[in-house]
């Protein structure tokens, strides 16, 4: 089941000889198109340059992948990296001509892109505390790379009707986000027996004509949820009646061999704290299930790493932890296995990084799509917005001064396009972009704004939308909501509750009333 370097070796060389076939002109771009896609080479805004995404399952990366990514970065993708939300790391402005070397570079530190965009599995998704999380049942980190592994030259895989998202979660928090994806594991066994027979009746089933409606949402509407659950039982008995017993053993031996490097001695001497350590301690350090250990969250401005940051980071891995990190999909890294006496020096290094900034997950942590910077597909400058939101929070004097960590735990999740990779539609506050023609003609940025979505075991929803918003108001109507909450909240009260307490209309007029106020300019 687990790959092999031979199988590897094998697809990229053919992946070469067609990639060279239309260097030289015997390939169209549009038939060269599903080659590069199934590699995960994307056509960036202007389709003269590219875009490439790499897949990394679960966000498991060790200091030497980290240390091979940057080197990457400085050689192909002009020294920036950019986390995803799904945990994917992408670079951009990628030469075509280079990209056989950079998955050759990539392949040597473990790294593949197969299957990173076009019809396929994407990158298998997983809580970032896996292996650490307080109150989880069990590690799922070894499931979510054991899934990976089955699908990657799983003869399903690149001829789905559409891409196909799967996550795993281990903690109540769902940091994964398993609803809105295709398949979302909850701690359990048996998993590749059910993802086999999921992605066999999508495989079967799903739309082939209309793209539009070919991802697995649609089919489970058009075949009614009942039946589309009878067909999954109907699969699963299949699949365990054909090689249940063998993928049962392959996950048992797969989760048995799963090892960890070593942590640090948590007795480690510290240092002294810099100026701003406690209220960085407080909002981005975890409690790991292991005493002495805590998983120290870096927040990196809208996703973005440098590439000399990234060496350094990797650096900080292998000093103050284990030598492992982890993406998350809200656009930041984890270092797991942290001494609760190392962490002054940690920060210390973040600090000299410029990437020991505090609140994350707060309001100030805007998560977005690249958005009209990049993508050949957005609609609106998302990344811009964000800035602009994250500016406006800055210069109020209502919301510093410790505002961001009085309010606690509040996203902000946007969206260039209805694509939704921003995943607004899960955020406390979520924004999509759209272009509105004005009174005189010209087509103008708006965001439709959503509030109170969310994701959990079995408490998922879809934020409520309040109106379409010129992008200049944006950043001031959610200053407004969120003063709102931290005014009339009660006790324990999460946004999304708050919403449905309030009620959208109390909620819009709040709304109306910060953009009669004046929005900034």
């Amino acid at each position: 089941m687990r790959p092999t370097d031979q199988q590897h070796r094998a697809a990229l060389a053919g992946h070469a000889g067609r990639t060279e076939r239309f260097l030289q002109g015997k390939l169209t771009p549009e038939e060269w198109r599903p080659i590069r896609l199934s590699y995960g080479l994307y056509y960036q805004l202007d389709h003269t340059s590219h875009m490439q995404r790499i897949k990394i399952p679960g966000g498991i990366l060790s200091a030497g992948q980290l240390d091979g990514m940057a080197d990457i970065a400085d050689r192909y993708g002009r020294g920036i990296a950019h986390i995803t939300t799904r945990q994917d790391i992408q670079l951009h402005w990628i030469p075509v001509d280079g990209i056989m070397d950079m998955y050759d570079r990539l392949l040597k530190v473990g790294i593949t892109t197969r299957g990173a965009c076009a019809d396929s599995v994407r990158n298998v998704t997983a809580c970032p505390y896996a292996g650490t999380a307080p109150t989880e049942p069990f590690d799922v980190a070894p499931y979510c790379l054991v899934i990976h592994e089955y699908f990657l030259f799983n003869p399903l895989n690149l001829t789905l009707p559409r891409k196909f998202k799967i996550a795993v979660e281990g903690c109540p928090s769902d940091c994964a986000q398993a609803p809105v994806n295709d398949i979302g594991l909850y701690a359990t066994d048996d998993v590749l027996i059910w993802c086999e027979a999921i992605v066999r009746i999508q495989h079967r089933f799903g739309e082939r004509k209309n793209r539009n409606k070919a991802r697995m949402k649609y089919l489970v509407n058009r075949m009614g949820l009942d039946k589309f659950q009878a067909a999954i039982a109907t699969e699963v008995e299949r699949v365990e009646a054909e090689r249940g017993a063998t993928l049962r053993a392959d996950v048992r031996e797969f989760v048995e061999s799963y090892r960890l490097p070593p942590p640090p001695d948590p007795r480690r001497a510290t240092t002294a704290p810099l100026p701003g350590f406690a209220h960085w301690q407080r909002t981005n350090t975890r409690a790991q299930r292991q005493p002495g250990y805590r998983a120290a969250l870096v927040q990196l401005p809208l996703g973005d790493v440098t590439a000399e940051q990234m060496r350094a980071l990797a650096r900080l891995a292998r000093q103050h932890g284990n030598g492992t990190l982890r993406t998350t999909n809200d656009q930041n890294l984890v270092l797991p296995w942290v001494p609760e006496a190392a962490l002054p020096a940690l920060h210390a290094g973040l600090v000299g990084l410029e990437l020991g900034g505090a609140d994350v997950g707060s309001i100030t942590d805007v998560v977005s799509c690249p958005g009209m910077d990049y993508c050949s597909l957005a609609i609106t400058r998302s990344m811009g917005v964000a800035e602009r939101i994250q500016d406006h929070l800055q210069r109020d004097p209502d919301t510093g001064n410790g505002f961001a960590e009085s309010l606690g735990p509040f996203t902000v999740k946007i969206s260039g396009c209805p694509n939704s990779c921003g995943q607004h539609h899960v955020g406390d506050v979520g924004l999509t972009g759209h272009l509105v023609k004005d009174a005189d003609g010209v087509e103008r940025p708006y965001y439709s704004i959503l509030v109170g979505g969310g994701v959990g075991e079995g408490t998922a929803r879809i934020g409520k939308r309040l109106g379409r918003f010129p992008e200049e108001q944006a950043p001031i109507i959610i200053a407004a909501l969120a003063h709102l909450y931290e005014r009339e909240r009660q006790q324990g009260e999460s946004f999304p509750a708050f919403v449905d307490r309030l009620g959208s209309g109390r909620l819009g007029a709040v709304a109306a009333e910060a953009v009669r106020a004046g929005a900034p300019a």
